[in-house]
């Protein structure tokens, strides 16, 4: 016996000595303990280790399907991502239990399906369209060397008014903001850590009258069992642009004939997230972002802003996730086309995510925001939206968005209804 344990020592060491590590002098691995968890190594770049490559143990419906685990996705911490679901790191660890949506879908839920987030939109009310405003966002990264590219295109019609009474010809107009807006814009993102994004938004702005006015009144008409109004609408010429109104020292402002296309503010990005509360805890990071006065034609304001924003998450139930969002942004342009502006702005957000389907979530979400329109008489303080929306992943790494914008409050001075379809892909 002992010469038989002497000759499997000397045979091990003989292997040991033999390999790279052993002959550059560095120290091998201790010893592992019996009864010790052992974390499996990680596999070649081009081979997937083989338990993502086993049918999920909780799988309920046959024909639904894999999960991101199951389609390759890293169990490693190191590596990040939004989008790739917890896996066991040992044959032990316990699955994750799945949860049945109401019987009118047919599906289930994975608990550990990973969240997508908010879909990001900024304000496109023509007094806001030009400037810094800060969307609804998540505290999850991307991970260490993950990018992310995503367009999104926007369409909004906003009229807002305060007159002596509605019409073309009242006695006296305060102001009168009415107009369609488009802003097609590109973001790209890398992560540079494990818990750092950053990156830049590159937006084109369009302006003009637009003709969808007699679409949003059916609309609203449709919707007047809610309470929702077309706001005098008819009264006022259709599918006009119209920009002007009277500040509170009396001077007027006049900026009907600043329409068209221009390229907006050049925007960097970026976001830490300083605290992971993994799949079910809060996860936290704060998020900046600076523009440069890069805008041409009538979006040229030649002002510096830049916004800070402190994100949460945190999963509420198996298949629902709560986002909170709360921030400012600080203006250089005190003044544009006649209209003034408050340097300072407050925003928060908050959203919910419903993943009701193991590639789907829905999304609702309410952004509030400070005034940022100055000393225009009757104008009002607030914005207030509500944003509905669906995320799907057309592909391992590629989601495609869409959703619908309406004004809660404050209908005078936000956009009346707009749309916004968005695509982003990660590698």
């Amino acid at each position: 016996m002992i010469a038989r344990t002497t000759s499997t020592a000397l045979i091990l060491g003989g292997f040991l000595v033999g390999t790279p590590a052993a002959r550059a002098g560095e120290a091998l691995p201790a010893p592992i303990s019996p009864g010790a968890p052992v974390r499996p190594a990680r596999p070649p770049a081009d081979r997937p280790a083989p338990w993502l490559l086993a049918p999920s143990p909780v799988r309920v419906a046959s024909d639904a399907p894999p999960s991101w685990a199951e389609a390759g996705g890293d169990p490693y911490p190191t590596t990040g991502g939004a989008y790739r679901a917890p896996v066991p790191v040992a044959p032990c660890a316990p699955p994750c239990p799945p949860t049945c949506v109401p019987a009118c879908i047919p599906v289930c839920v994975d608990a550990c399906s990973p969240r997508r987030g908010p879909i990001e939109v900024r304000d496109a009310f023509p007094l806001e369209q030009p400037f810094l405003t800060l969307p609804a966002g998540s505290p999850d990264t991307l991970g260490c060397g993950r990018n992310s590219v995503r367009a999104q295109f926007t369409w909004s019609n906003s009229f807002g008014w305060a007159q002596t009474t509605s019409g073309e010809n009242p006695a006296e107009r305060y102001f009168l903001v009415d107009g369609e807006t488009r802003t097609l814009e590109v973001t790209a993102m890398h992560g540079f850590t494990r818990d750092l994004d950053a990156g830049v938004r590159v937006p084109l702005y369009w302006r003009g009258g637009g003709f969808t006015d007699e679409w949003i009144d059916t609309f609203h008409d449709a919707l007047a069992f809610l309470g929702v109004t077309d706001n005098k609408r008819s009264d006022f010429k259709r599918d006009g642009f119209r920009l002007e109104g009277v500040t509170q020292d009396g001077s007027a402002f006049d900026a009907n004939q600043e329409k068209g296309v221009g390229l907006g503010d050049v925007e960097a990005i970026a976001k830490w997230r300083f605290a992971d509360g993994g799949r079910d805890g809060w996860s936290w990071a704060l998020g900046g972002r600076v523009t440069l006065p890069t805008g041409t034609g009538s979006f040229d304001h030649a002002g510096v802003a830049g916004g800070l924003q402190v994100l949460a998450a945190k999963r509420l139930a198996p298949a629902f996730d709560l986002f909170l969002g709360a921030g400012g942004v600080a203006h250089g342009c005190s003044k544009f086309q006649g209209v003034p502006y408050d340097p300072i702005v407050g925003h928060a957000f908050a959203a919910v995510e419903w993943r009701f389907a193991p590639r789907w979530s829905v999304l609702v979400e309410t952004d509030y925001a400070t005034r940022h329109v100055g000393d225009v008489v009757k104008y009002e303080d607030a914005r207030w939206y509500v944003d509905v929306g669906v995320k799907v992943d057309v592909a391992r790494d590629t989601i495609l968005e869409a959703g619908f914008v309406e004004n809660l409050v404050s209908q005078q001075t936000t956009v009346d209804f707009g749309l916004h379809f968005g695509l982003e892909y990660r590698f």
